[in-house]
């Protein structure tokens, strides 16, 4: 079984015209059809991997290799069981092999996973993960499984993770063909866990006492950051960041960022593994909270971003406002043009976040969010943005 190859693959590929089926060393016109699976780890409560699961590799590329000469004689991809048929003219009895690629060139789910360079950080060659040798024309049905052990499971998990992020696009934010996202991971790569706004790039760790590659949640943070840089705003200035009060333009960024996360993978619970523990959140559960007197530009707590979020989106319980993911997220497309407020501190924060949910969706919910946001996290927000004063 071949396994971790570095391939690049053409879109597209022109199949010439052969003559009548054969078998045996004959030229003919075949079809393989089959599963395609990889073997994920979900992340425990404990924050510790749980042991491998086979899941169907959705939406990904496909491809018909020639095992003599490296040919590729059919392309395509998998649908959302993980199902493929591709056909092919070959040489009966020839020797062939399936090969599986997380990439999509699908324009609303424009997604590839590359290793990288650990040095450089720089982005190489797609994954790939070939399955075993069969035999065209003889052999029909052809099911490839990528292990974990193998190396190149985790790549699969960030594409499908990915492919969530992509399929909510539409709906959350009335965007239909996304600007492409490259996820940067190999075993081994200690470059760290980031996104580079403009390059579009979702760098994740490699390493063996802690890598990223199957935290759900993590990935689809570091695609949060990616939804603010092409849909909707971000003035994070960047730096360290673990909880605690910070820049409010850089906690609006991580709090969001983990807010997406949270409703992408549809847990309360953000959870980061590592080999010994990692670290978990619960979005809903915790209450982080500001300076009451500290006024609307104050140094504030990511976390608190993040509660703020998930409880004016995840309707009535324990919160008062019976509000909805998708209706919180459609603030990242309306802010990237909006007049910011010159209060607090300049640029994005949860300042202006507030301002547009108002301008939105009207002064309705001003007891609820007074009640989320003031009383509860004693963040003390003026209600002073352009949709008016709420009614005392």
């Amino acid at each position: 079984m071949r396994r971790a190859l570095l391939v690049i693959l053409p879109i597209t590929l022109a199949l010439a015209a052969c003559g009548d089926d054969g078998i045996d060393g004959q030229p003919g016109t075949y079809s393989v059809s089959g599963v395609v699976r990889y073997e994920d780890r979900p992340a425990l409560a404990t924050a510790l991997l749980g042991d491998p699961v086979p899941v169907p590799a959705r939406f990904i590329e496909v491809a018909v290799i020639a095992e003599d000469d490296g040919a590729t004689l059919a392309t395509g991809t998998t649908d959302a069981a993980g199902k493929y048929t591709l056909t092919f003219d070959g040489v009966g009895g020839e020797a062939v092999h399936v090969l599986a690629i997380p990439s999509s060139s699908d324009p609303a789910r424009p997604i590839s996973v590359k290793h990288v360079d650990p040095v450089t950080g720089i982005a190489k060659e797609l994954h790939g993960f070939g399955g075993e040798t069969f035999k065209a024309g003889i052999v029909t049905t052809h099911d490839v499984l990528i292990t974990a052990a193998s190396g190149e499971g985790g790549a699969f998990n960030i594409f499908d993770t990915l492919v969530v992020v992509m399929d909510r696009v539409p709906a959350a934010f009335n965007v239909t063909n996304p600007p492409p996202v490259t996820a940067l991971w190999q075993v081994g790569s200690d470059d760290g866990t980031y996104y580079l706004d403009g390059d579009h790039e979702i760098h994740l760790l490699g390493e063996e006492v802690d890598g990223d590659e199957y935290d759900d949640s993590v990935i689809a943070h570091e695609a949060g950051h990616y939804i603010e840089d092409v849909i909707g705003r971000t003035d994070n200035p960047g730096g360290d960041h673990d909880g605690s009060p910070t820049d409010p333009r850089l906690a609006w960024s991580e709090g969001f960022a983990t807010y997406f996360a949270l409703v992408i993978t549809d847990s309360a619970v953000y959870i980061d593994t590592a080999r010994d523990g990692g670290f978990t959140f619960d979005g809903e559960a915790s209450v982080t909270r500001a300076v009451a007197n500290g006024g609307i530009g104050q140094d504030v707590s990511e976390d608190m971003v993040t509660e703020i979020l998930y409880d004016m989106g995840d309707g009535l319980g324990d919160d008062p406002l019976d509000g909805t993911h998708d209706a919180v997220l459609a603030l990242q497309p309306f802010l990237r043009t909006a007049t910011l407020r010159a209060a607090g501190t300049p640029g994005m924060d949860l300042v202006d976040a507030l301002d547009g949910w108002f301008v939105k969706n009207g002064l309705a919910s001003c007891a609820a969010i007074r009640t989320i946001v003031v009383a509860t996290r004693l963040f003390p927000y003026d209600f002073g943005g352009a949709a008016g004063a709420c009614p005392p």
